[in-house]
């Protein structure tokens, strides 16, 4: 998946949901980037999974979004390509290149195979706290594709359909303020 288009795409989901109208700082961002983490943990604890199976088996007997919120919304797969997600659309709104983003790592398998979600979560909190917002996001993409390659989680699938999901969610996603 090329992430500049990626990028580009989320940025106008964003935008067309009313989410660019005010300037927000780099830190703004970078917390709400943060707030999906701890949604993400919090869907690990539940032990929350997508049930892709069953999205695929009702893709064309329910409605897409009823389907989504049934199969997907809210499980720790969901909030990851949130993070994803809020990292492209940051990167959008600042025009960061993502070109040098590094998303397959066979050199440190074992290192992302064996890491803990929790520990996971923490080190990306840690990314998005120490270092410039343009690090920070290539460096947080580039971790959550590796952790989810080395889960087999088909991160590409989850973002495109959370992207999906977005563009019916409408202004502010029914009334939120930031």
């Amino acid at each position: 998946m090329n992430l500049n288009e990626l990028r580009d795409e989320a940025y106008s989901i964003a935008k067309a949901n009313g989410w660019h109208e005010e300037e927000h700082s780099d830190e703004h961002c970078l917390m709400l980037i943060i707030t999906e983490i701890a949604e993400a943990v919090q869907a690990d604890r539940k032990n929350l999974h997508a049930d892709v199976e069953a999205f695929k088996k009702y893709e064309h007997t329910l409605d897409f979004k009823e389907n989504f919120e049934r199969q997907i919304k809210n499980t720790v797969e969901d909030e990851l390509s949130d993070v994803v997600i809020r990292c492209l659309d940051l990167a959008g709104l600042r025009s960061f290149s993502l070109c040098s983003v590094v998303t397959t790592d066979h050199e440190f398998k074992d290192y992302w195979a064996n890491m803990p979600f929790f520990k996971f979560a923490y080190d990306s909190c840690c990314f998005l706290i120490n270092d410039c917002a343009e690090d920070a996001v290539k460096t947080t993409i580039s971790s959550v594709y590796r952790y989810c390659r080395h889960h087999s989680i088909d991160l590409d699938f989850f973002i495109r359909t959370k992207m999906n999901y977005n563009r019916l969610r409408g202004y502010h996603h029914g009334g939120k303020r930031y």
